[in-house]
This record gives C-alpha cells, structure tokens and sequence, in this order.
C-alpha cells in the first residue's frame, strides 16, 4: 500500500470514508441501545478487516485518487479565480478568452475519435495548467509594474553619480566611506530593476506564447490525427512555463526583499553640522 511521497493515504481514506465511518457509529449505537457488545466486537472485526485489506483494492485507490485530484482542482480554481478578480480589465478579459478558447479545445477533443478518454483527461489537465500559468504570470506582471512605475530610475542614476562624485572630492575618510556604501546599494537597487524588467519582458513574451499557441490548438484540435501532436505542444508550452515560473519566485523576492526601500542622501560637510553622518549629493 503507497502512502509516501506524493501518492494518497489510502489507509486514512479508508477509515474516514463516509460508509465506514457511518456503519462504524451506527454499529456503536445500535450496541450501546441494545447493551448486546457483540454488536461492537463484531463491527470492530469487520473494521480491522477492511483496514487491513480495503486499501489495497485497486478500485478503492481510484476512487481516493479521483477525490484527490478533484479537491486539488476545486482549489486552483479557487486560487485562480481570486488571482482573476485582482488583474486588470485588460487582463482579466484576456484570461477569461484563453479559458474559454480551453473548453472549446476540450470540446473539439471529445469529438476527435483520434482522442482516448484516459490520454483525453490528460491533455485536458494540461490546458487547465496554461490557463492557471497565464493568470499567476499575469498577477506577477501587475506586481512588477506596479513596483517599476513608483521607482524613478534617472533618478537612481543621479544619486549613483552624486555618491561617487562625493567618494572623489571628500577628504574625510568616513564621509568617503558613507558616500561608498550609499552607491554601492544604490548600485543594487538599480540592478534589482533591471532584473524585474528583464522579467517582465520574459513574462509578457510567455503568455503571447500561451495565448497564440492556445488558439493555434483551438484550430487545430478538431482535425489533429494523432494525440501525440497535441501531447508534443502542451509539453513544449509546459516547459517554457515552468522555466518563467521559477522567475516569478525570484523577482517577487526581489521586489518584497531586502535593499528595495529608498535610502536617504547624505549631506555634504558645511551644509550642517553632522558632515560625518549626512553628505548632500
């Protein structure tokens, strides 16, 4: 019996089962009416029984995987639709055509006599992934921006050039010294930008791909010939996904992380009395 890993507790399954636990209270109550306890040791065997051998049967373990995969469904959807209610209307009306272009895929698939139901649930669960992929880089595209358009970076530049011009002209050492940590981590930010609107790039081009390659697979999936042309396709997409996915972690780390927040200019010494502490760019 698999219960490791990523594969379902069949054991857990079988004792929260609805009928078992039902016949399970019932046999309690009808022994707790009657004061017979032979109603409760035998309901008690026939439990261990089923414990021991009900997690094996193949149909019982179906049935636990199908509950589970539509639970998790039940979810991404859920997490999807709240992700949809935050973009845009631009966006939202963009991820709520790709949605619909996907059930007429599915429908256009059920209609291929090429498609067999196991390969066809298959690629169906795949499509759903690109629609769910489209609308979490969609909300990370909105974060992004909404980043990048509070952030001047002529201005950044401009203080970069002001510390540095400090760190020359400066005698004193530590006003020096303040003046090279401030470009330094001016320096960071302005690369930190730079990094989010590489990926911004990265996530606009990917959902262009998603969207073009799902209608292309709307043209197509009536006349396709073989499952494997499809297959072929949605792995591709999949894979190109997953790759701007994993950048999705990385610059929403980079915009919630640390060294983001504006830092204040130091004052140049004459202008006030802390010249050590304050150098004006």
């Amino acid at each position: 019996m698999s219960e490791g890993g990523g594969s379902s507790n069949y054991l857990k399954a079988a004792f929260l089962n609805v009928y078992n636990l039902s016949l399970l209270g019932g046999a309690a109550t009808a022994s707790a009416l009657t004061g017979d306890w032979l109603i409760g040791l035998g309901a008690l065997g026939v439990e261990a029984l089923w414990l021991v051998f009900g997690p094996d049967f193949k149909p019982f373990q179906r049935a636990v995987r199908e509950a589970d995969r539509a639970s998790r469904e039940k979810e991404d959807r859920a997490r999807v639709e709240k992700l949809m209610s935050e973009l845009s209307e631009r966006e939202w009306q963009r991820a709520k055509a790709l949605d619909e272009l996907r059930r007429e895929i599915e429908r256009d698939m059920a209609n291929n006599p090429s498609f067999q139901a196991i390969l066809l649930q298959t690629e169906l669960e795949k499509l759903a992934q690109l629609h769910a992929s489209f609308v979490r880089l969609a909300a990370a595209c909105r974060r992004a921006e909404t980043y990048l358009q509070a952030v001047d970076v002529k201005d950044l530049e401009r203080q970069i050039k002001a510390q540095q011009g400090l760190q020359e002209k400066m005698t004193d050492e530590s006003v020096r010294e303040l003046a090279g940590k401030n470009a330094n981590v001016l320096q960071k930010r302005l690369d930190t930008i730079k990094e989010i609107e590489t990926f911004l790039a990265r996530a606009r081009g990917q959902m262009n791909l998603i969207e073009n390659s799902v209608r292309l697979l709307r043209d197509q999936a009536l006349t396709m010939t073989s499952p494997d042309q499809l297959t072929e396709q949605l792995d591709d997409l999949l894979t190109g996904v997953d790759a701007v996915q994993a950048s999705v972690k990385e610059a929403e780390a980079l915009i919630g992380g640390r060294g983001l927040e504006p830092i204040a200019p130091i004052a140049a010494p004459g202008q006030a009395q802390s010249a050590s502490t304050r150098v004006r760019e």
